[in-house]
């Protein structure tokens, strides 16, 4: 459709000739009553032709086609008048008029050779409009940096060529529409309610592969709804093809109320698009083949060794080689490339170079991939291991043209290698020549599954088998005779992956049962990790069970001859007690008796530890707390009226073991200091309390008799006394290794602190 500027100061005869070009020629008009109207208007709309006036006021045609050139000297400029002046018409051609109409004659004539006249201009106007695009697009697309730039260029030139308001380009994404580019006005343009009704439009005529322009019925059933939604009306849709090739297609809208395009207009925009399709295509192809080259820049760039293109001769010319031989040999890629300053077979060690020629040579005339492990010379001189793959390349005829392939550095692999098989050597050696039995089992995760896969020769001694006999039995058939806490191991070991030690576990064997320390380990292996390897090692300890258990009947012999020594010890002192309490019965002298019920006492201390280490399950120790219990019980029943005046509090810790070296002497300085305060502390029938204590620290015992009665003499000495007790109590201290300490503060205290004995030696 032709839009045409329309002017006239005489309003009737503007509204007639609007009306004229509109409904019989097919015209859009926009109509001005002034040049200056005019100019207005054609400053902010976009028209294809104008149609003015000669005599006008203020402004007539001439001034106003003047004003027009030189803002636009090439848009259409038709001069409608009823002057018959020859010097107007020359002056309106001269100054850039295109037709110059009379309105003399008939109407219909004249309207007739007005539309033609318009039409051919606009034509004329558009043909070469078309071709400056045309012509500014391949220039500005030769200068172009980027698909971006590129596609804004395009947008521009479609948009120049349709006269609309916008214009878009979907391309193929994966094989999804995509927009790539907006140009225009298009506020909600991008709005998913409006995309959403466009892409049905564009999918239709990418199918159908043919352009639809806004008098097509499709566009019309869609236009209406974009405009009511969204103020957007379908102009054209066309889709873009290269080489039979759909890569996307373009989208012209506006929110003018035109109703067609010309088909000449039709043709140019199709025309432009093509060439739009053909630059869009040629740029994303550049775009592919940069981003290909690219990627394999990076991944040449980036692989582990030299990658090259060369010949199967003697010198090994390369035609190319990756920037990593500097890296490999330390020359640069030019030095090394047509054996510029050193070929890659000079590199090679020589002893090698035979075996690779021939190995390289049988590979391609089979035509299959070659693998070569050999040594190279660096530039300073140092040996390199390197791993070379490739394979020959032949020519369109299907004859060699020469080999390609990558080499890379394996020099530490090799040491590597070099070590871990040292290490599996050694390893196997030791696992070979251990003295314990080694199994290796491998599992499911279920006993049932846990078979024997491994084992060493200790293992084939132990079993008295054969390695080739024991492969592939499971586990509970080869310990189907053991201790049952050996199959609870292995069991739980399977579930929680912990590792499992077994002493003494006893395996019947056709031979004999024998005894071993079993220790059994797993460790995940396979692929997904999911299965067992279980190591066990068994250590053959019979004749140390057997040993042992000879140690502890002899110990036990020996135990029941010590008990049996302490019960008759104890039964030779129950009997000096029991003479030395007749002979008391007939000592007349006071001081005699006494002397005889001291020792009596004496004699039972010793005779109870006797007793109490007969009874004990440990023979060798006493339990203190139980020992002074017996003795004060033992002071209550000789000494009559004592429980009745006298009051004996007893406080022992209960955790206290001594030995007998150190219980008998503890036990006889109890007895002489509880002897001594029933006998001196109180008065004559008089009440009182005896207190008893033995308590421990991290170090030390401490021994305590203390009472409440009227205490000792002011100048009291221990060490000076004549006393036969304390003699006794101060020798049996130092026997102890302790200290004594006396406190005659509201009654007696004595305290004896001596060390705990550790391994065989006092703590000090």
């Amino acid at each position: 459709m032709i839009r045409i500027l329309l002017v006239d100061d005489e309003p009737d005869l503007l509204d007639l000739e609007r009306r004229i070009l509109e409904q019989k020629y097919g015209f859009y008009t926009v109509t001005a009553e002034s040049g200056k109207e005019a100019l207005e208007i054609f400053q902010s709309q976009q028209v294809d032709a104008i149609i003015s006036d000669y005599s006008m006021p203020q402004m007539d045609g001439i001034t106003l086609l003047r004003k027009i050139r030189e803002i636009n000297n090439a848009i259409p400029f038709i001069l409608f008048t009823i002057r018959e002046k020859e010097d107007i018409a020359i002056e309106a051609m001269n100054s850039g008029a295109n037709f110059y109409v009379q309105k003399e004659n008939l109407p219909q004539v004249v309207f007739a050779e007005l539309a033609h006249d318009v039409t051919k201009a606009v034509e004329l106007f558009r043909a070469e409009k078309n071709l400056k695009i045309q012509r500014d697009l391949a220039l500005a697309n030769a200068n172009a940096k980027s698909l971006e730039e590129t596609l804004l260029i395009c947008t521009r030139a479609i948009l120049d060529v349709s006269g609309m308001e916008g214009v878009a380009i979907y391309l193929f994404e994966e094989k999804n529409l995509k927009v790539s580019i907006i140009s225009g006005s298009s506020e909600h343009y991008t709005s998913e309610r409006v995309q959403s009704q466009v892409q049905q439009i564009l999918h239709s005529v990418i199918h159908q592969k043919i352009p639809m322009f806004r008098d097509e019925e499709d566009i019309r059933a869609v236009t209406p709804i974009l405009f009511e939604s969204e103020g957007i009306r379908s102009d054209g849709i066309i889709g873009m093809t290269h080489h039979g090739k759909t890569i996307g297609v373009v989208h012209i809208f506006t929110s003018s109320p035109l109703n067609t395009y010309g088909l000449s207009l039709q043709r140019f925009i199709t025309d432009i698009v093509v060439q739009v399709s053909g630059y869009i295509s040629d740029r994303l192809a550049e775009e592919a083949l940069r981003t290909s080259e690219n990627r394999m820049k990076a991944m040449i760039r980036n692989l582990p060794g030299m990658v090259y293109q060369g010949h199967i001769d003697e010198e090994r010319t390369m035609e190319f080689v990756s920037e990593a031989v500097f890296n490999l040999t330390g020359y640069y890629p030019k030095d090394v490339m047509h054996n510029a300053v050193r070929s890659w077979g000079s590199f090679i060690n020589p002893q090698d170079r035979v075996r690779i020629l021939e190995v390289i040579t049988r590979a391609v005339q089979k035509n299959v991939r070659f693998r070569l492990t050999y040594r190279i010379t660096t530039r300073d001189n140092k040996y390199r291991w390197v791993s070379e793959q490739g394979t020959g390349i032949v020519d369109a005829d299907g004859n060699l043209a020469g080999i390609e392939g990558i080499i890379m550095d394996i020099t530490r692999q090799k040491a590597l290698d070099d070590q871990v098989r040292m290490f599996h050597t050694r390893l196997k050696t030791l696992f070979m020549l251990m003295a314990a039995g080694c199994l290796i089992f491998k599992s499911d995760g279920t006993i049932r599954n846990t078979i024997l896969v491994d084992l060493n020769s200790a293992a084939e001694k132990t079993e008295q088998k054969k390695k080739s006999e024991l492969i592939g039995i499971t586990f509970q058939g080869l310990f189907n005779k053991a201790d049952p806490e050996l199959l609870e191991a292995i069991t739980g070991m399977l579930e929680d992956k912990k590792s499992r030690t077994l002493q003494k576990c006893a395996i019947t064997y056709p031979y004999g049962k024998r005894y071993f320390d079993i220790f059994l380990s797993s460790s995940p292996v396979g692929y997904e990790r999911t299965d067992l390897e279980i190591f066990l090692i068994y250590n053959d300890v019979t004749n140390r069970v057997l040993t042992e258990q000879q140690i502890i009947t002899s110990l036990h012999e020996k135990e029941l001859l010590l008990k049996e020594v302490h019960h008759r010890v104890k039964n030779n002192l129950q009997i000096i007690s029991g003479i030395l309490k007749l002979q008391s019965m007939r000592i007349q002298d006071p001081r005699a008796a006494e002397i005889i019920q001291e020792c009596r006492s004496q004699v039972y201390t010793m005779a109870s530890i006797h007793e109490l280490l007969y009874n004990s399950k440990d023979i060798g120790k006493i339990q203190v707390e139980e020992y002074i219990s017996r003795l004060v019980d033992h002071f209550k029943q000789e000494y009559e009226g004592i429980s009745a005046r006298l009051s004996l509090r007893v406080s022992v810790d209960p955790d206290i073991v001594l030995d007998i070296e150190r219980c008998i002497p503890c036990g006889l300085i109890l007895n002489e200091l509880i002897m001594n305060a029933v006998k001196y502390a109180f008065q004559p029938d008089g009440e009182g309390e005896i207190r008893i204590s033995f308590t421990q620290d991290a170090s030390s015992y401490r021994l305590q008799v203390s009472d409440d009665g009227r205490g000792l003499p002011k100048d009291f000495d221990a060490r000076k006394s004549q006393s036969l007790g304390m003699e006794l109590t101060s020798q049996l201290t130092h026997q102890l290794r302790g200290k004594l300490e006396i406190n005659s503060e509201k009654g007696a205290t004595f305290t004896i602190t001596f060390p705990k004995m550790e391994e065989g030696r006092i703590k000090i």
